[in-house]
């Protein structure tokens, strides 16, 4: 029986091809339009089916800035990384993923106890991501629109209560850091002002630099009397005799003021003569040298007192997170989409319809039966004994 070939297939020199004929595939799929359409129009109801089927799920968004850090530790850690991608990392930390777990009582709502279970499956229901403005968003997705609600609010507060916690142990820390030496300087501030003290009852100078201007003020005061009496006395012993009662008088006087002019030159360590410009620095030279260590303890005081109070007062601040849009009732579903899965239905359905029509049309494993059927069996001869 000669085999005649098929369409399909060219034989040359032994070599078998396959030739695909583009034009009679295109007129064989046109003719069984009709099932390869009505294959994708019930892909396209299975899969319309299926989303019905499928639980749907709400997105619940809330979106909010960084905080603007000030001079503490999340200051000098966003000082070289940008604040979007730091409180990123804050998000996305233990510390808040188990707050918002203790929060909101998720271990009812994930039905177990295991906190890296719980962990995880939080992680799946939050999306947490940073825009190109630097702003966090949070999207949390769950089968209830009430519970996306709960969980995307509450982020921003479990964010905040993790600021203020690194807020206050920066200010703790750093107040008490400050108590140690001011308390130190409070102890060395009181020595200084007991020392100066003493010094003062030692030399008697209060006030080294006025007090010696007062009394080269007074001596001056006394020797401009004094001449003034001498002139007056000089004046009427020309045309007076020494029994003169106003030429006694004058001399009481003169005598008087010469009296006070050196207990006031004594006092001043011999302020007014030539010994005074000697004398003045060796007797103020103490008190000077211990009100100058009191006013640099005092400075010193003062300086630690205002951080410590500034640590004090930091200690009840921490810069708020803001929010820009908070979380609102989801009114429309986000899971499944329900036109890309009519599409997908569809085009699934169409592919599998041209298979069907492909494979009855070619029929390959019916075709190769038909050419093992068609080679003669070989015989061998028989063998004689």
């Amino acid at each position: 029986m000669q085999h005649q070939a098929n369409p399909m297939e060219l034989k040359s020199d032994g070599a078998e091809y396959r030739v695909v004929d583009l034009a009679k595939i295109v007129r064989l799929f046109w003719r069984r339009r009709f099932v390869i359409l009505t294959c994708a129009i019930a892909g396209a109801v299975l899969a319309a089916i299926a989303a019905f089927l499928i639980h749907p799920a709400y997105d619940a968004t809330v979106r909010l800035m960084p905080p603007q850090a000030k001079e503490s530790l999340l200051a000098s850690l966003s000082s070289s990384r940008n604040e979007g991608d730091l409180y990123l990392g804050l998000v996305n930390s233990r510390t808040v993923t188990d707050d918002v777990i203790d929060h909101q009582n998720l271990r009812e709502y994930f039905h177990t106890t295991k906190p890296s279970e719980l962990r995880r499956r939080l992680g799946q229901m939050a999306k947490i991501s940073v825009d190109k403005d630097q702003f966090l968003t949070v999207t949390v997705r769950s089968n209830q629109p009430e519970t996306s609600l709960r969980i995307a609010n509450e982020f921003p507060e479990a964010l905040s209560r993790l600021n203020d916690a690194n807020a206050l142990a920066d200010a703790r820390h750093r107040w008490q850091y400050y108590k140690g030496p001011l308390d130190q300087e409070k102890v060395n501030l009181a020595e200084a002002e007991e020392q100066l003290r003493m010094a003062q009852q030692k030399t008697g100078i209060v006030l080294p630099e006025a007090q010696a201007q007062l009394g080269l003020a007074a001596i001056a005061a006394l020797k401009q009397q004094i001449m003034s009496r001498q002139e007056q006395l000089a004046a009427l012993e020309t045309s007076s005799t020494n029994q003169n009662p106003q030429v006694i008088q004058l001399k009481s006087q003169i005598g008087s003021l010469s009296g006070q002019l050196s207990r006031l030159q004594a006092q001043n360590g011999g302020a007014g003569t030539s010994a005074s410009k000697a004398a003045t620095p060796a007797l103020t030279l103490e008190v000077e040298r211990r009100a100058r260590e009191v006013k640099y303890h005092q400075t010193l005081f003062e300086i630690l007192s205002r951080q410590y109070e500034n640590a004090k007062v930091d200690e009840s601040y921490s810069p708020p997170v803001q929010l820009i849009d908070r979380a609102v009732l989801p009114d429309e579903k986000s899971w499944p989409p329900r036109k890309m899965f009519y599409l997908i239905g569809f085009f699934v359905g169409m592919l599998l319809g041209i298979f069907f029509v492909w494979m009855r049309a070619y029929r390959p494993l019916h075709y190769i039966r038909e050419q093992l059927r068609d080679i003669p069996a070989a015989v061998p001869p028989a063998t004689r004994i």
